[in-house]
């Protein structure tokens, strides 16, 4: 059958397992695949950026967020990357500096935010390109899907039967699925990056500052 759907992917999960009974668990095995796939996926689908204007040090990371890619202070002319430190690194700036504000240079990823180093002195606009995490089913309705689920369901499939033999530890059953998961991402992955790459213009980036 198609697996487009939520719906039709719950109804997927139940034919494969062959268990009645597991119906009520369908729902937490496909949260548990989605957070095995965030740590595993990274195409260009899960692609993001965010824009916002801020004069503070520490900038709210986007609620989707998986991974950064870089981060730019897009109204400086010409346009700067931001280099990424560490804490550690990050704090030893400061002293140096004495917090004294001016242009951000650095950037370090403290929990659920982004600190800017050094503090900015005046109102910039900061872009974050990151991996954003795959959109959760639990948030759609029957009816509904995401770009995962409705271009490579069966990676959705699998995953969601390798978390259920965990649950039923059957370590057999897992072993297979897990195996047909790791061909379905390869395939995916490859096709990612050939699309990413042909067929375009190449272009040129603009000059950033690096500081």
């Amino acid at each position: 059958m198609a697996i487009s759907t939520k719906a039709e992917l719950h109804t997927a999960v139940a034919n494969w397992l062959n268990r009645s009974d597991l119906t009520s668990r369908i729902p937490e095995f496909i949260t548990l695949a989605e957070e095995s796939l965030n740590r595993k996926l990274r195409t260009r689908d899960m692609l993001s950026r965010s824009t916002t204007s801020t004069n503070a040090q520490y900038v709210a990371l986007p609620s989707d967020f998986l991974e950064m890619l870089n981060v730019e202070l897009t109204s400086t002319d010409p346009p700067r990357r931001l280099l990424y430190a560490t804490s550690d690194r990050s704090d030893d700036y400061r002293e140096q500096k004495s917090n004294k504000a001016g242009i951000p240079v650095h950037y370090t990823i403290e929990g659920s935010a982004i600190q800017l180093n050094p503090t900015p002195d005046a109102s910039y606009t900061i872009q974050m390109s990151y991996y954003q995490k795959i959109p959760a089913l639990s948030a759609v309705a029957d009816s509904g899907d995401n770009w995962l689920l409705v271009s490579n369901s069966s990676i959705y499939l699998y995953a969601t039967l390798v978390q259920a033999s965990s649950y039923l530890m059957d370590p057999q059953a897992g072993s297979m699925w897990d195996g047909l998961l790791a061909r379905a991402v390869g395939e995916l992955e490859s096709s990612d990056d050939k699309s990413r790459f042909a067929g375009g213009t190449l272009t040129m980036r603009p000059k950033y500052i690096y500081t």
